[in-house]
């Protein structure tokens, strides 16, 4: 029997002690001397997050994204004692690393930080499309000498990113990743930053890696030769039943960790679809309009009124700061978990192959954590539609065209109808508004980006998903309980009203820039365009019906009624006020009967 297993048979009180040294004395008697009351792995485990962080060394790709630069935060508050973070970032045309970092660190969430703190960031040049990231060998020394942390967080997120993009920075990049990580001298951990939906092709996705039933070697080769226009034309043909390349791509990068990285302390990280910050850096913090971000906005500006779909499909939106907590507690876990990790390479870093049994198996041994909120706090989508007006009407944006308010619809002609009626047409009409007072127009290209992000979007909409979270709970559970608190990735946690308000207030603030404080004249605002959209249904009908439905006679023998009965009611009311009577109350030129 195992450590592990007779910790488990066995509890540690004395009594079950002395009953085990006759059960199994060998080791029952290894256990006490060596661990006392716990597991070799508890008592390694019972390490806090913020002392495993202390004088280690941390990589990180896709810092200067919205998770990466989560993380950076998150570690420098809560881990203090972390001794360098090194950056893999790109120069851009204008910047230099250096400057992309000064840049980052003067935003306001790190503004709270000693400089003390700030001068463990250090900015690595690379480039993710390039082979070996295109790293010099000095770096790449000083990475392999130095750093016991790695998290590979760098991806492109566009869902409908080219196939040859999507492909270098998503699956190639992972093995430049693990190559990397085979030479470093001292590795703890590497976990990799994956996606819930890789697997979006199955209804239920376990905590496992599946076969893509597609060699990405293979796919790699033909790359090579084949240009872009004709990888455009063959690209529906390679995503088969995938719903983008984003989901594929991810799909062959959790494949070459599986067939790549033997030996190494690692982990995979599947978040699914990461909204703003709940509790930390700030509540509501947000940098980008990647995934629900950019319909939220477009809910509040008044430029998106339907969506095609059912209320009861649930929608899995994590805050980033969970996902963040739970990368963290992952690396540690992994790290703790691997005290002698042995790599199966030769001296040279070169990996040795697996056989076919060797990679089915590992497919169901790697560590998978699937930050999701799946059936622990569902959240439907006529629920979060709800929360979002209810929000917007307290805390509404500054100069939106209509109320924000969203029907959903399981009706396709329906939903473009409304859209049709409720989007295009006020946005056509506001465009012209602004021609007129010498402006240029922007409404109609802004409601067709809004089309553009919902079709991306419709397959996760109308789709439902259920995920295995089993190590994810029991990761969870193995934290002290001081960490359960600093790094708490539970999703029930989540009071969904109120980070859906701090996430509006933070699309306010953080992205729009908008006053906070002047709530009080957008919501007399708000209210005035409500009575004119009001008033607007009113004439719209009042002419539909007397222009159209009226020409039969069934019909305006079914106005006349109305109207009649409304003249009543109104001289009923007049009469019995104590005001006094007067001649205004007439029959409008709209109610005279239509000569036939």
């Amino acid at each position: 029997m195992c450590a592990c297993g007779f910790e488990k048979q066995y509890k540690t009180s004395e009594a079950t002690k002395v009953k085990a040294l006759f059960a199994e004395p060998c080791v029952a008697v290894w256990i006490i001397l060596f661990f006392g009351d716990k597991s070799p792995e508890m008592a390694t485990l019972e390490m806090s997050i913020s002392q495993f962080f202390n004088d280690k060394t941390v990589a990180i790709t896709g810092g200067t994204g919205f998770i990466g630069q989560c993380l950076i935060v998150k570690l420098l508050k809560s881990c203090p004692g972390v001794k360098k973070i090194y950056l893999f970032m790109r120069n851009k045309k204008s910047d230099s690393v250096e400057e992309r970092l000064e840049k980052m660190i003067n935003c306001q969430i790190f503004k709270t930080f000693d400089q003390s703190l700030l001068q463990k960031l250090v900015a690595i040049s690379c480039d993710l499309e390039k082979e070996g990231f295109g790293l010099d060998e000095g770096n790449v020394q000083l990475i392999q000498d130095e750093v016991q942390i790695f998290f590979h967080s760098a991806a492109t997120v566009k869902f409908n990113e080219h196939f040859r993009t999507a492909f270098q920075v998503n699956t190639l990049a992972v093995r430049t990743v693990i190559g990397l990580c085979r030479g470093i001298k001292n590795l703890k951990a590497l976990v990799h930053i994956s996606t819930a939906y890789a697997y979006c092709n199955q209804q239920h996705i376990g905590e496992e890696v599946y076969e893509t039933g597609q060699d990405y070697n293979k796919l790699h080769e033909s790359l090579q030769w084949m240009s872009d226009d004709m990888i455009t034309k063959l690209t529906p043909d390679i995503l088969k039943d995938r719903p983008n390349t984003y989901t594929l791509t991810k799909a062959f990068g959790e494949e070459v960790v599986v067939n790549e990285g033997a030996g190494l302390p690692l982990c995979i990280v599947r978040p699914s679809i990461v909204g703003s910050t709940y509790q930390e850096p700030s509540q509501g913090w947000i940098n980008n309009v990647n995934g629900p971000t950019g319909l939220f906005l477009a809910v509040g500006k008044g430029f998106l009124c339907s969506i095609w779909g059912s209320g009861k499909t649930f929608v899995d939106i994590i805050p980033s700061d969970l996902v963040v907590n739970g990368i963290i507690a992952a690396a540690w876990k992994t790290a703790l978990s691997n005290p002698h990790s042995l790599t199966p390479s030769s001296s040279n870093n070169q990996l040795i192959p697996l056989s076919d049994h060797d990679i089915m198996e590992r497919r169901k041994t790697i560590p998978i954590y699937n930050l999701v909120i799946g059936k622990t706090n569902p959240l439907p989508i006529q629920k979060l539609v709800t929360m979002l007006h209810n929000s917007f009407m307290v805390y509404p944006f500054d100069n939106v065209i209509r109320r924000p308010n969203v029907q959903i619809t399981p009706y396709k002609h329906l939903h473009r109808l409304l859209a049709f009626v409720y989007e295009y047409v006020p946005a056509y009409v506001f465009d012209h508004g602004l021609k007129m007072v010498g402006r240029k127009p922007k409404a109609m290209r802004l409601n067709q980006r809004v089309t553009d992000s919902l079709k991306v979007l419709q397959y996760f909409i109308s789709n439902q998903w259920s995920w295995d979270v089993t190590k994810t709970k029991e990761l969870m559970s193995q934290l002290k309980p001081s960490d359960q608190k600093s790094f708490n990735f539970d999703a029930r946690s989540i009071n969904w009203q109120t980070y859906i308000d701090r996430y509006v207030i933070g699309l306010k603030k953080y992205l729009l820039k908008e006053d906070l404080d002047n709530y009080s004249a957008q919501r007399r605002r708000l209210q005035r365009i409500q009575l004119l959209g009001y008033f607007g249904q009113a004439v719209t009908f009042l002419v539909v019906w007397r222009f159209f439905v009226s020409r039969t006679k069934i019909a305006k023998n079914i106005w006349h009624l109305v109207m009649s009965q409304g003249i009543k009611f109104f001289q009923y009311f007049q009469i019995s006020s104590s005001l006094p009577k007067s001649n205004m109350l007439r029959l409008p030129m709209w109610t005279i009967p239509l000569k036939v």
